[in-house]
């Protein structure tokens, strides 16, 4: 039995991400059965922005799932290094294992 490819993408941290990039992305994965989009947790001012874009994208391409990094780090201070986006090593294993449960799931 061969293994499905997935692709998983985070953007939006550092810059505002606009639902044509999204597309763009999707244009590029059209043939790959699952794309795990991550959205965004940030004290800037595009985390809202970025997560709206990402959280539409995922509604209008069946191949694409979310995997709700937001919701999953939401009052959780202790995940972050003290400029809030950076992991601290408890972070990144709570990152992970939401990124892992989305590439195990059918």
């Amino acid at each position: 039995m061969g293994a499905t490819i997935s692709v998983v993408v985070h953007a939006g941290n550092n810059v505002p991400f606009t639902p044509e990039q999204f597309d763009e992305m999707m244009r590029v994965l059209a043939d790959v059965p699952k794309v795990v989009f991550v959205n965004v947790k940030a004290p800037r001012p595009w985390e809202q922005p970025n997560n709206d874009v990402i959280a539409e994208g995922v509604r209008r391409y069946p191949n694409a799932v979310l995997a709700d990094w937001h919701a999953a780090s939401a009052d959780r201070p202790e995940l972050f290094v003290d400029d809030g986006i950076h992991l601290q090593p408890e972070g990144q294993r709570v990152y992970a294992d939401l990124i892992a449960a989305h590439l195990k799931a059918p």
